[in-house]
Formats: C-alpha cells, sequence, structure tokens
C-alpha cells in the first residue's frame, strides 16, 4: 500500500521531495475522465486489500442555497437522497449496501455535499448503481419528508446540546458578516420549518445534475472495466440548464470583533480567529505548518507555554480552515472561566511574539514532518485516497494535488512562517468567541471594539462603593450617574413628594458653591448635571468632556455629599413642583393613572403621586429634606457608574478620591404593607373635558420576578399601529383615539394596564373588548407574528438605548442597585428568547383574570392630542 511504504520510510527520508516523487509514481495510475454530460470521473486501482471506496461530491452546500439561504436545503436533500427512488424503494438503498457488507453515509459542508460508502471490491458495481440511481433520482417520497423533518430537528437540538458545535456556530456568525459561511450549514431553525417538499425538490433539480459532480473511486478492481461502467451508470443522465451561485464577497475586516454565549456549561471555551485562505492560496501550506507549530503537540508554543507552564487552560491548540473561498486561521481553548482574563493576556502576549519573533529551522523541520504524516495519513485507506482525489478535483481542479501540497511544504522557509504571521494575524481583524457558564457574573475581555454588552467592568470599592466603567473612546464624553434606593418607597403619606424636591435640590447650592456658581461651570464647560427621583430610587447625572472630567466629579460630590439646601431655593422650588402637580391635573391620563394607583395599592407608597400633593410639598422644610438625603446618602446604597472616554483605572481614582467621605450605612429595609386591593372594582370621576380614558389594571410582578420579562412582552404586543388590539377596536371599529398596554415596574410587586382615549359613548364596548384581548391572551397565548413583533420592538427598543452611554450608566446603575445585574439591559434578548409558549399562558391565565382588576374611568375629558396621552401612558412602564 503506497501510504504504508511512505510511512515505513519516514525516518530515512530527509526531505518531503522524496515523499512527493514516491506519491507521484503511485498516482500515476489515477485516470481522470469527463464524461458528455460533464461528469467528472477519478478512478485508481488499489490492490491493498479486497476492498473499493466509491465517493459522489456535489458541488454544492449550504453556501449555494440562494433565496433559500438559512433553510438548511443542502443538508435536508443529503437525508432524502437515501430515501427512496422511483425504482428503489424506502429503505432499499441503505439495505442494499449493507446486504453486500458496505457501509454508507453522507455529510454536508459549507461547500459541498459527499455521499461515500466502502464496500467489499466483489460489489462495486452495486455501489455504483445504487449511487447514480439515489443522488440522480431521488424521489423524496411524501411520508419520507414529513418524518425526515423530525429527524433533521433533533439533529438541531443535538447541536444546541454540543459546546462545540455552539462555538462554531457564533464564530462564523461573527466572523462573517455578507459571505453565507455566516449561516449554519443545517440552517436556522426557524426558517427551515417553513420548507416545502416543492422547494426541495427545486433544489435537487437545480443542483444535481452531472455537470455539477465528481464521482471518485478506488479499490480492489479493474480500472478500466470501472470507468467504462461509470460511462454506463451516469452516461445517460443529461445535463440541465443551471445559472451560476455568484457568491457575495465578504468585505475586508477592519476591526476586531466579539460574541460571547452563556450556558450550562461546566468550562469555558474559546477561539481567536483571524481571516484566511481558501485551499487554493499558495500560503496555505504555510499556515498549516504554522498552526502546526504554534498549537499542535505538547511541544507547540500555545500548549508549552499557556497549558504546560502557566496552567492557565485544560487545553490549546490552533487550526487553519481552507474551504473553497476565504477561510479561518484560529486559536482555541477550554479553560476554566476564572481564569479567562489571564488566558486572554496570555494569548494575546503569544500572538505579539509570533509577528515579531522569528521562527526557528527546528521548529519549521518538526512541524513540517508532522503535517506530511497527517496529509499521508489519510492515503492508507481507499476511502481517503477516494476523497483527496475528490479533493484536489474540487479545490483546485488537480485530483493530484497531495503531489503539489508537499512539494510547497518542502519548500516553506522560516521566513514564510514568519511572513505570514505578520499578514494574516493582525490584531486588527481578530474575531474572539467566547462559551461560558450561565453563573459567570461579567465578561473580562474588556477592549475597544467589544460590543456594549461586555464591556462594563464591575469593582467593589474599600468603602463599600460599587462602581461600574464602561470604556468607550469613540468620542471625548465621560458620563457619570449615580443611583440610590429611596423615591415613593421611602417616604410618608405625610412628606409624599419629598423625594422629587430633594433631587431637584441636590444641585441647587452645596456648602461652598451657590446654585448660580454650579450652573455657571456647568455650563461653561459645554456640560450637564441634573439629578432624577422616581418610585423606587434617586441620583444625579453628569456629562462633561473627556478634559474636563476632573471639575465634574468635583461637582458631582460636592452636590451629592454636600447639599445646602438653602432656604431660598426650597421655596422656589416648591413653588416650581406645585405648579407641576396642577399641570399634572389638567391631564385626564394621568388622573385615571392615579385612581388606578390608589385602588391597586391600599396603603402602599405606590398610590401615591411621585411629585406629591399641593398639600403635602407646601409642608416640606429645609431640615426634614435635609434628614430626608442623609438617610439615603450612604456607601452601601449607592452605585455609581462611569462610562466614555476613561479607563478604568482613572474612573477608580475619581472615585477613590471624591467620594472618599460618603458616609458609612446600610441600606435602607422598608416594611411596606402588602396591598390588599378590593377586587373586582371600578372607579370614576367626571372631569370638564371631552374624552374619556378608560384603564384596566391588574396587581403585577416586582421587577426581579421574571415574570416581568413576560408583561413587557405583552405590553408590547398589544401596544402599537400595528397590534391586534389597536387594528381591531380603532382601524376596524373606530372606536377609540388610542389604545395599548403597560406596565409598572418597582421593587414591590406594581401593575400590568389596559388603557385607550374614546367617547363617552363608547367605553362600555371598549372595556368588554380589552377584556376579550386579556381572555384570548389567557386561553391562547399570542400568534406568532405577535410574539416576534413584541421580541423585536423590545429588543430593538433596549438595544438603541445602548448607543447612549448617558442612559447606558443611568439604567446599568439602577439595575445593579436593584439586583438585576448591572448587565440587564443587555441580555434582554437572551431572556426573552428564552420564555416559551407555556410560560406566556401561565402568567396570563394567573394575573389578567376579570375577577382581579380594577376599572378606572374619566369621563369626560378635555381633547388632548392622542400621541402625547399614549406617550404619557407609555412613560409610566419605567421604573426609576
Amino acid at each position: 500500500m503506497l501510504a504504508a511504504l511512505i510511512l515505513s520510510t519516514l525516518v530515512a527520508l530527509p526531505a518531503s521531495g522524496d515523499y512527493v516523487d514516491t506519491l507521484r509514481t503511485a498516482n500515476d495510475g489515477l485516470l481522470r475522465f469527463v464524461l458528455d454530460n460533464g461528469l467528472i470521473c477519478l478512478v485508481k486501482e488499489d490492490r491493498s486489500a479486497p476492498v473499493a471506496a466509491i465517493q459522489v461530491w456535489v458541488r454544492v452546500g449550504s453556501i449555494h442555497e440562494e433565496e433559500f439561504l438559512g433553510g438548511g436545503l443542502s443538508h435536508y436533500l443529503e437525508h432524502m437522497v437515501f430515501k427512496g427512488t422511483p425504482t428503489r424503494g424506502p429503505g432499499e438503498i441503505s439495505r442494499t449496501i449493507d446486504g453486500v457488507g458496505g457501509d454508507m453515509n453522507a455529510y454536508t459542508s459549507f461547500d459541498r455535499t459527499v455521499y461515500h460508502a466502502e464496500i467489499p471490491s466483489a460489489h462495486w458495481r452495486t455501489a455504483v448503481d445504487v449511487f447514480a440511481d439515489a443522488v440522480m433520482n431521488a424521489s423524496m417520497p411524501e411520508e419520507e419528508w414529513e418524518s425526515e423533518r423530525e429527524v433533521v430537528f433533533r439533529e438541531v437540538d443535538m447541536g444546541k446540546d454540543d459546546p462545540g458545535r455552539v462555538l462554531s456556530k457564533l464564530l462564523f456568525a461573527t466572523a462573517y458578516q455578507v459571505h453565507p459561511m455566516r449561516v449554519p450549514v443545517i440552517g436556522h431553525e426557524d426558517v427551515l420549518k417553513k420548507m416545502t417538499r416543492d422547494e426541495l425538490i427545486l433544489f435537487h433539480q437545480r443542483h444535481y445534475t452531472p455537470d455539477n459532480m465528481i464521482v471518485s473511486l478506488v479499490g480492489d478492481f479493474d480500472r478500466d472495466e470501472v470507468a467504462a461502467y461509470l460511462r454506463e451508470a451516469f452516461g445517460p443522465y443529461p445535463r440541465r440548464a443551471r445559472a451560476p451561485v455568484v457568491l457575495p464577497e465578504e468585505p475586508p475586516q477592519l476591526a476586531p470583533r466579539f460574541a460571547r454565549q452563556t450556558g450550562a456549561y461546566n468550562v469555558s471555551r474559546l477561539h481567536w480567529a483571524f481571516p484566511a485562505t481558501s485551499l487554493s492560496h499558495p500560503d496555505t501550506p504555510a499556515l498549516d505548518v504554522l498552526a502546526q507549530v504554534l498549537g499542535q503537540g505538547r511541544s507547540s508554543r500555545l500548549v508549552r507555554e499557556i497549558r504546560e507552564r502557566r496552567q492557565l487552560a485544560f487545553s490549546i491548540g490552533a487550526w487553519a480552515f481552507t474551504p473553497i473561498d476565504r477561510g479561518l486561521f484560529a486559536v482555541s481553548s477550554t479553560f476554566a472561566p476564572e481564569r479567562e482574563e489571564e488566558l486572554l493576556a496570555a494569548i494575546e502576549e503569544e500572538l505579539y511574539s509570533w509577528v515579531e519573533t522569528p521562527f526557528t529551522q527546528e521548529e519549521l523541520d518538526k512541524a513540517r514532518r508532522q503535517v506530511l504524516v497527517d496529509a499521508l495519513s489519510q492515503l492508507q485507506t481507499s476511502r481517503g485516497q477516494a476523497a483527496a482525489f475528490a479533493s484536489g478535483e474540487f479545490y483546485v481542479v488537480d485530483p493530484r494535488y497531495s503531489e503539489t501540497y508537499l512539494e510547497e511544504l518542502d519548500a516553506l522557509t522560516p521566513d514564510d512562517l514568519q511572513r505570514v504571521a505578520q499578514t494574516y494575524l493582525d490584531p486588527r481583524r481578530r474575531t474572539l468567541v467566547i462559551l461560558s457558564p450561565e453563573q459567570e457574573e461579567e465578561a473580562v475581555a474588556r477592549e475597544e471594539a467589544e460590543p456594549l454588552t461586555h464591556a462594563v467592568e464591575r469593582v467593589e470599592l474599600e468603602n463599600g462603593v460599587t462602581l461600574l466603567v464602561r470604556e468607550d473612546r469613540r468620542l471625548p464624553f465621560v458620563h457619570i450617574a449615580t443611583a440610590s434606593l429611596g423615591g415613593l418607597l421611602s417616604e410618608t403619606e405625610e412628606n409624599n413628594g419629598i423625594s422629587q424636591l430633594m433631587a431637584d435640590l441636590l444641585t441647587r447650592g452645596t456648602a461652598t458653591r451657590t446654585a448660580e456658581e454650579i450652573a455657571d461651570t456647568v455650563e461653561t464647560l459645554g456640560g450637564s448635571l441634573s439629578a432624577y427621583a422616581g418610585r423606587n430610587s434617586f441620583g444625579i447625572m453628569a456629562r462633561s468632556l473627556t478634559s474636563d472630567v476632573e471639575t465634574f466629579m468635583e461637582l458631582l460630590a460636592d452636590c451629592l455629599l454636600n447639599p445646602a439646601f438653602p432656604e431660598d431655593e426650597l421655596e422656589k422650588q416648591k413653588e416650581v413642583q406645585i405648579a407641576s402637580i396642577r399641570q399634572q391635573r389638567e391631564r385626564p391620563m394621568f388622573l385615571a393613572q392615579q385612581l388606578l394607583m390608589q385602588s391597586l395599592f391600599p396603603a402602599h407608597p405606590y398610590r401615591w403621586n411621585e411629585t406629591g400633593s399641593e398639600e403635602t410639598v407646601a409642608a416640606l422644610t429645609r431640615d426634614a429634606v435635609r434628614e430626608h438625603a442623609a438617610a439615603l446618602t450612604t456607601t452601601s446604597n449607592t452605585v455609581i457608574s462611569i462610562f466614555g472616554d476613561i479607563t478604568a483605572e482613572a474612573a477608580q481614582d475619581l472615585v477613590r478620591r471624591h467620594l472618599a467621605d460618603l458616609p458609612q450605612g446600610a441600606r435602607p429595609a422598608w416594611d411596606h404593607p402588602h396591598p390588599e386591593p378590593e377586587l373586582p372594582s371600578l372607579v370614576q370621576q367626571r372631569e370638564p373635558r371631552q374624552q374619556s380614558i378608560l384603564l384596566v389594571g391588574y396587581p403585577g410582578v416586582p421587577i426581579e420576578d421574571p415574570r416581568s420579562d413576560v408583561l413587557s412582552i405583552m405590553a408590547a404586543a398589544l401596544s402599537g399601529l400595528s397590534s391586534d388590539l389597536l387594528i381591531e377596536i380603532r382601524d376596524k371599529r373606530g372606536l377609540v383615539y388610542f389604545a395599548g398596554a403597560f406596565q409598572r415596574l418597582g421593587l414591590d410587586p406594581g401593575a400590568f394596564v389596559f388603557y385607550a382615549g374614546t367617547q363617552e359613548e363608547s367605553v362600555e364596548e371598549v372595556k368588554e373588548l380589552l377584556q376579550a384581548q386579556a381572555d384570548r391572551i389567557r386561553e391562547n397565548g399570542l400568534t406568532e407574528e405577535e410574539w416576534q413583533r413584541a421580541l423585536e420592538q423590545i429588543v430593538s427598543r433596549s438595544e438603541r438605548a445602548l448607543q447612549q452611554n448617558s442612559s447606558l450608566a443611568q439604567t446599568s446603575a439602577l439595575n445593579e442597585l436593584y439586583g438585576l445585574g448591572y448587565d440587564h439591559s443587555f441580555r434582554t434578548r437572551e431572556r426573552l428568547e428564552a420564555i416559551t409558549a407555556d410560560d406566556f399562558r401561565a402568567v396570563a391565565d394567573t394575573l389578567l383574570r376579570p375577577e382581579l382588576s380594577v376599572v378606572s374611568k374619566v369621563l369626560p375629558l378635555v381633547a388632548e392630542p392622542e400621541e402625547a396621552a399614549a406617550e404619557e401612558a407609555q412613560s409610566a412602564s419605567t421604573h426609576y
């Protein structure tokens, strides 16, 4: 046997050129011919064993699916080809091959589909007959189509359970943005489900033509006899008109890319990849050897340094993927999650050394020898030879490409390795993907090009303050936000409105600065400084140019630590707040909401208006505001975010210097009674207005309850111009001006509310229609279209918010404060996509019962712009 001869002389032969001569002599027996219909045939005798191998390579893979891209038709077709023909029933093909002692299988890749079998050589004619009939005449019976769908879906599920496949899918979806290799070979499950048998038949007719195939046979037979039989078996099938598949070229990668996926894994895994070459590229042999030098074998650089010496990984290696188009060169590793930061730093350090430090001749010789052995090892079998010949024909139109490959290996020098390392291992073109356990709290790969979802660093400072930092060098701005528990939850019936007044006064004078001086400094430097308060919290926000961050951090700290609450500013701001309360009462939506909250939250702070009442605000004193602020401004009750053009070290230094005097103290723990509303109930009032507002509210869940995500999807599905609710009661029936739903969240259980603006004579009908929507959702859930629309709306809104460091800093601080974790918003899609239809119906059935509702009406109303009222309703879902 050829390969055995070659391998037995490995030690004696000093250079691969000797192997090439031996290989060339053996390959002289290869016969290549093309049938009149375009089919390429490769036939070679190998009398070393009574075995024959047949392979049929079809030039179609997932990248050729065109309008069906993502549907997995090339893979599905691979399953169906062996399911029957007009002359062979289901199961007969596999029984025929098995019956003669053969072993048959198939696989689909990005660029090809391959059917292969090894059989006793006495039955090679049987294999040719079966393969010709199967690939050319596949009938795809209806019943087999249906049953095989379930097999494919199970294979999809198996892939989800295979961490290696999950990570590979993540890599290709990140490294390729335009080229079809970004799509998994098996397809996307949701697209696959929509594929039809007719589309599969069309796909087969389009691509399974003789001029798009290679047939390769190697074995213990007479070469000329096999060639004649191939003409007889495949020759009658005609060519068909077939347009070429034009693949989009992947644009040059100009910046690093990063993606992370978490799941029920016990270890972490990564691929660190770079754009590389196709198999036919002249640099491919050098990249193969480079992979060997760097990461294959215990003496390779990565294994020796990172696994053996520093013990940062369980396994590590390097590889080159060289398909028909541009491929990848990558480092892969499995490791303990807690070693991630060290491992990434070590790989990066090694990377720079590969580019800058020359490779030795000893390294090259050792690696080249191993690549040579690997390349020759597959030639020990008929199957390996058949694959090698077909591969050479497929990729470089030369079935004897293995000879050329070995010659190119022999010609390599250490300088070639250095050159390809410098050419392809450019840090700016790196793609890093990580698969890690769900319990990992934060990503540690922090660099400028990473997505927002993995760029926040959490630090617990010595004084107990939690600091969140995100470095973003895009623009010369720094955004600072503080968040502390407070708001309505910290108030009493007598001081309702004190949180809002306190927040407004924080930036209106300190022990050393007047309100005017603060405003003048902020405006002169073109920045901003403001405070906020809500139902659950309060805080301060600042934005400045990078050059002014020291000044703004000092200002913010002064306002937080040393607020003076000047008497004149207090009185001025009380007037403003009372005026705001009066303006609120002009809006019927506000009045309806207040009626609803008072009914849903008896004896609980959520029943109050965040700005208070005229009476409570008028009675507030400077001492009361100062005591309120002092009780809440403590280290354990403070989260600070600093996002933007600043390093983590600089941010920590700012906080340590300027907030060192933040008082020590525990987080507040309020013991509010659980609301016990009278349900069901109806509340209403009349105002000198012309429109009517109708609200139907239900007791909700606290913000940390996973069911809040279900209610978010529900609210989004029921809102907007394309919602079934609005289409039904406005577009079709003309009963409302606006309608929708919102969720009011808080640390304590909140509320879920339907809302509508209508005319008084339509209120009862609209109420029935709103209840009908609630009943529909309880009984049947959402339609697939509603679900997807709602999910995408929420995710899109969340992702748009991630663009703004100002809101991102505030949201991250609040989520951390509330116990959700700073990355709660970053994980929106992940959380929502984990919700099942059963989850949804269970929540709806529990919460949206008519007997649990409160109906709030305000009749009649002065006309107001419907957009403003709808916007006001939606704003109620924020959870400050």
